[in-house]
């Protein structure tokens, strides 16, 4: 039979292989898929009426060809049915119209019945050419006008999806819409010769174009552009008629197989090149404008590792994608694993950002982003939004780091309308590589140099420590000086006094000046003793550098009754206003003598403030019914000792709040020894000796 084969079932051959694999294809890329399953089903059908459009087409008993028209009639009846139903499935339809769907079944396989009667396919006849052409029915006409209106209502509610919807799936739309006007045209042809119209079916083989394109358009649609597609479609279509039909032709005219045979070989093999030749042209015209920002872009893309600043770089990236690309907005966002979140570090075009915006670990955005490993698109995003900024986002751009995400660049739609293409995305993906080494560069950089700042700071505090006990004996030595003097000087006045009572019984001016010095002796001694307190304070934090290593447990509550009891010697205390929370166990891990003294320095801190504010904020009878509360409260958490020492006294106000941490500054009164170092040692022992945090 197949030394009868022509055009005509050629083009039924092609038009089954190319259905059953790209229906096959379709569906193994995600077989759970309702959408993916439609269109199996539609493959399917298409298939079964190209195979015997194929064995009609070369059979050679009348018998034989009426048998295999009434064959290929069953997947020409489910043909638009099953295209109806992939639409209502695909663009969300299908729970409003699943009445209609329900109908369109119920006539479809009414029409499967009447097609083993003659009333459907009538008879086989000679026309133009044709030895056994089908003849149609008296029911024939009423399911063709039925399928005519169906595809015409598929075309309808396509056009119908377009509107309000977004680029890439108006593209989506306008793919399957150019499939489905291409294919059904090409496979109307076949019916005017029913109706005894002379008009062969040349436009059969454009059902493979259809099946092409919409099999295409599933899975990768979002990627070309409706432009090309049409271009390349007509590019192949051009060369695919011009390399099958010149041998045809050939044949036809000469008779001569073997010059026809040569021509296919010749065609088959030059076929190819030409087509590319073409597609490389026309793409090039179609799609110079966004070659060219590509372009730009990876040239910015090189330009990056010459920025050192991390805050620089990031502005750089995102103001290069808005201006470049011309999206609605351009956002990078950058990790930041204290907090588990991911933090907007830059953003251009986008006025609803909020001043702090971050992403958390587990938001939808970064899971999505983590599991694809590459840019996302629209769709995949929109499917996983939930929030208003995840839903105007159309491409998300990861930068990942030895497996972990580093960045990701957030882009919004583009101004004009037109979506992420194909080369967007390989263009996306470079810059994404150079985006995660600029900014590896860059946190390198920041790190080293905060690293020599801490090594020049620890030489300075080593070469300090180094010198203090010097430099504290030759201090300490004129402070005695100064403190004997004063001291001499109070007793020299206060024995004066005494032995000549009578001198000083009337008062008068003597007296007055004799009281002002002992005063002014007072006066050193109290400065001696602060000057002492600073040097003391200076001394230990340069002594417990050279203990950062005796790290190891011991009872907080222990350090806590000998902390107390120094700030009760202090203050002249009989009892101390203390409540003590501890959770669970008080054994904690460090340097013993370091955490007494930061222990000692916070309740000394927390009881001025209670004096500061019955002294000096209370009136009498608040003062009277005040009661200093300084709680202290310890809490284990994952390996960690979490200390809490709290007060009633006076605050601390919100314009100070950001120096009680800066050597030399005090808020204490005037009365208390207060040297501005006891809070700057304590940050020093907790952050640097300890590696914790104080705030």
């Amino acid at each position: 039979m197949l030394r009868n084969m022509n055009f005509w079932a050629f083009s039924g051959l092609i038009n089954c292989l190319i259905s059953l694999v790209f229906g096959f294809f379709v569906y193994s890329r995600d077989r759970k898929d309702l959408l993916h399953k439609r269109w199996f089903c539609l493959s399917l059908a298409i298939s079964f009426w190209s195979l015997g459009y194929f064995f009609w087409q070369i059979s050679s008993e009348k018998a034989l060809a009426l048998f295999w028209c009434r064959f290929l009639m069953i997947g020409a009846i489910f043909i638009p049915v099953f295209f109806l139903h992939f639409l209502l499935v695909w663009l969300n339809l299908l729970q409003k119209k699943i009445k209609l769907l329900f109908a369109c079944y119920l006539l479809s396989f009414l029409a499967l019945i009447l097609n083993t009667t003659p009333y459907f396919v009538k008879d086989v006849r000679t026309i133009i050419g044709f030895n056994f052409w089908p003849k149609a029915g008296i029911f024939y006409l009423p399911f063709l006008l039925f399928w005519g209106w169906l595809i015409l209502y598929c075309c309808y509610i396509m056009i119908e999806g377009m509107k309000g919807s977004s680029p890439i799936q108006r593209n989506q739309i306008k793919y399957v819409l150019l499939g489905a006007v291409i294919g059904f045209s090409g496979g109307i042809t076949n019916y005017p010769l029913w109706y005894d119209i002379p008009i062969p079916p040349y436009g059969n083989i454009l059902v493979s174009a259809y099946v092409l394109l919409v099999g295409y358009s599933i899975v990768k649609y979002q990627l070309m552009d409706i432009k090309v597609a049409i271009t390349r479609a007509g590019i192949f279509l051009i060369v695919f008629a011009f390399v099958l039909g010149t041998p045809f032709l050939v044949l036809f005219k000469t008779k001569s197989g073997l010059l026809s045979t040569s021509l296919a070989v010749i065609f088959a093999t030059s076929g190819p090149i030409i087509y590319r030749y073409f597609k490389k042209k026309t793409e090039a015209i179609l799609l110079a404008k966004q070659r060219h920002y590509q372009n730009v872009l990876l040239q910015a893309a090189d330009g990056m590792l010459r920025e050192h600043n991390l805050k620089r770089l990031l502005k750089l990236i995102v103001y290069v994608v808005k201006r470049v690309v011309k999206v609605k907005f351009a956002a990078i966002f950058l990790v930041d694993k204290e907090s588990n979140r991911y933090l907007l570090k830059a953003v251009r075009g986008y006025a609803n950002f909020p001043k702090v915006f971050t992403l958390s670990f587990d938001h939808n955005l970064i899971s999505l982003v983590k599991k694809e490993k590459k840019p996302v698109l629209y769709d995949s995003i929109k499917s996983s939004a939930s929030d208003d900024f995840s839903k105007v986002s159309h491409l998300v751009v990861p930068s990942f780091s030895q497996g972990e995400l580093l960045a990701l660049i957030v882009l919004g739609a583009k101004e004009n309308g037109a979506f992420y293409s194909e080369d967007d995305i390989k263009t996306f993906e470079i810059l994404s590589r150079q985006a995660t080494l600029a900014i590896e560069h860059c946190i390198f950089l920041d790190k080293s140099k905060q690293t020599q700042e801490k090594i020049f700071a620890a030489e300075k505090l080593a070469s300090i420590g180094g010198m203090a006990d010097g430099v504290a004996h030759q201090i300490k030595n004129r402070l005695n000086h100064f403190s004997i003097a004063g001291g001499e000087l109070k007793l020299e006045a206060q024995d004066f006094i005494e032995k000549n009572p009578d001198f000083f019984k009337k008062g008068g001016e003597p007296l007055k000046s004799i009281e002002y010095f002992i005063k002014i002796a007072d006066s050193i001694i109290e400065n001696v003793k602060k000057t002492d307190g600073v040097i003391k304070g200076i001394l230990n934090f340069a002594r417990t550098e050279e203990t950062d290593t005796f790290f190891s447990n011991f009872s907080l509550g222990e350090i806590i009754k000998m902390s107390v009891e120094l700030v009760k010697v202090k203050h002249q205390l009989t009892e101390f206003p203390l409540m003590v929370e501890i959770e669970a166990s008080d054994q904690v891990y460090g340097v013993k003598a370091q955490v007494m003294e930061v222990i000692y320095n916070l309740l000394d801190n927390a009881y001025e403030a209670c004096y500061d504010k019955r002294q000096y904020k209370l009136s009498g009878e608040e003062k009277k019914a005040y009661k200093p509360e300084i709680t202290l409260r310890l809490i284990t958490l994952d390996k960690c000792f979490h200390v809490e020492v709290s007060d009633n006294g006076v605050g601390i106000e919100e314009k100070d709040k950001n120096k009680i941490f800066a050597p030399f500054f005090t808020t204490k009164s005037s009365y208390t020894s207060g040297t501005g170092i006891g809070m700057y040692v304590i940050k020093r022992v907790v952050e640097e000796n300890h590696k914790g945090r104080i705030g």
